[in-house]
């Protein structure tokens, strides 16, 4: 357990998520475009057949936790995780994690070196969909809407969470359960706007079909100190940040 000071208040570690709902897709992508796209982080895409990486966008509404409420939007990469030898040995690289909330986005960056930085986020809970906007400096960046899937249990998840700030390349233990489970094969419209963010996606040949899509109604999640990854070890190491 550590303490760090965020904006003037303690946070302590784990930091726990008690309530929240999330949304995300998953696509194939061409691996050569999303290797040079996280290139400056050392690590690698998880390869699939054809050429092929997994590239994920989602968002979150987090309603209860220890850096209280905010919105937040994913564009996550799986990566091979460093010093793995089976193709199943995987983490989720976060390459862009803009929030709408100000101490969020400090604890985010200090506490676990993820790329965070306020803007605006809506989300939108329709019939048959729900939608999630981004706005980056007044401009729709990308618009993201999920269609609603079919009943799914999906079973707790214990996954590494890679990010890279100032040189250096963190792990982070994110744990998430959760209730009311939804998902279905494609059901995503993404479209896109201008700026960095999605000229990024566009390099990944967005917009796209998803490979699958889906929705968790009440989701907990925990995520755990950082860890400093040195890429440079003949197998998994890293040290405390």
């Amino acid at each position: 357990m550590s303490t760090y000071d965020v904006l003037g208040s303690t946070v302590t570690t784990p930091v726990e998520i008690r309530e929240a709902r999330s949304w995300f897709s998953t696509f194939a992508v061409p691996f050569r475009a999303a290797r040079d796209l996280i290139a400056y982080s050392g690590l690698e895409p998880a390869p699939l057949p054809g050429g092929r990486a997994l590239a994920s966008l989602g968002f979150v509404r987090y309603v209860d936790g220890d850096l209280g409420p905010y919105h937040e939007f994913v564009v996550a990469l799986i990566v091979r995780r460093p010093g793995g030898t089976d193709r199943r040995d995987t983490g989720a690289f976060i390459h862009q994690l803009p929030v709408n909330q100000p101490f969020t986005c400090a604890a985010g960056r200090g506490i676990w070196g993820f790329p965070k930085f306020v803007t605006d986020i809506g989300i939108d809970e329709g019939v048959r969909r729900d939608t999630a906007t981004l706005i980056v400096d007044g401009a729709l960046a990308v618009r993201l809407s999920i269609a609603h899937g079919v009943p799914t249990r999906v079973p707790d998840t214990n996954l590494d969470a890679y990010s890279w700030s100032d040189g250096v390349l963190r792990c982070t233990p994110w744990r998430l359960d959760g209730e009311g489970s939804r998902s279905r094969p494609g059901g995503v419209r993404v479209e896109l706007g201008t700026g960095l963010i999605a000229d990024e996606l566009r390099v990944l040949g967005f917009p796209r079909r998803a490979i699958m899509s889906g929705t968790m109604r009440r989701v907990r999640m925990t995520f755990g100190d950082a860890h400093v990854v040195d890429l440079g070890a003949p197998g998994p190491a890293s040290v405390p940040a």
